[in-house]
């Protein structure tokens, strides 16, 4: 039976969502496509290989704001390419382990060149540039593992909730911090994921500002 690496992908994605990167080999994906091993080595030399296949093809799909729209100011572009990047990494299961591990393609140093030539034209330099993409990126993937990690957590300990109240209140600064961020119970990642970004796109400001 003939398979083409688009087949492969396409399985390795929905085979991801259903046991996690952890459990993905090629040997399941093999037997889901009703094929033997080597098949998948002609089109992927390793898992690796699949695994950044899977990671542009994540990216393709959920990254609606990778590249800057017409007339759009650098600021805006930051904020809605981190907003989404976090949906595309929460929309596939371990989706910020997948982005952490894998390497760039063709396809990706392009998108990066017009999103630096944006940073460019606003008064950064090349290299700030760059800084700002791997940072911005980083610290959007840093974010999503930890959220993922916690909701794999939150599963496997279903029941056996602590009393965070309780915990915290031998230190209230700490509480108080706390108390801001809770929503229905749990901690409200989305408001701490947004202040960290304007936190970031803060010290960028600054530090164009201090340029002149």
């Amino acid at each position: 039976m003939a398979i083409d690496r688009g087949q492969i992908v396409d399985e390795a994605l929905v085979l991801l969502n259903e046991v996690g990167i952890d459990k993905l080999t090629t040997r399941k994906l093999a037997e889901r496509l009703g094929v033997q091993q080597p098949a998948l080595y002609w089109h992927f030399r390793n898992k690796s290989a699949l695994l950044d296949a899977v990671n542009s093809e994540m990216l393709a799909r959920y990254h609606i704001h990778r590249l800057p729209a017409a007339g759009e100011d650098w600021v805006d572009f930051t904020y809605a390419t981190a907003r989404s990047m976090r949906r595309t990494l929460l929309a596939v299961r371990d989706g910020a382990r997948i982005a952490a591990g894998t390497r760039p393609s063709t396809t990706d140093f392009a998108d990066a060149e017009c999103q630096l030539k944006l940073y460019v034209d606003a008064g950064f330099t090349a290299e700030e540039a760059l800084h700002i993409s791997i940072s911005v990126a980083r610290y959007v993937v840093g974010y999503v593992l930890e959220e993922q990690g916690e909701r794999e957590r939150v599963a496997e300990e279903e029941g056996e909730d602590g009393d965070l109240d309780s915990e915290l209140s031998p230190f209230p600064i700490l509480a108080e911090a706390f108390r801001s961020l809770e929503k229905e119970g749990s901690i409200n990642t989305e408001q701490a994921f947004e202040r960290g970004l304007r936190y970031m796109v803060d010290g960028m400001r600054l530090s164009l500002d201090a340029k002149g």
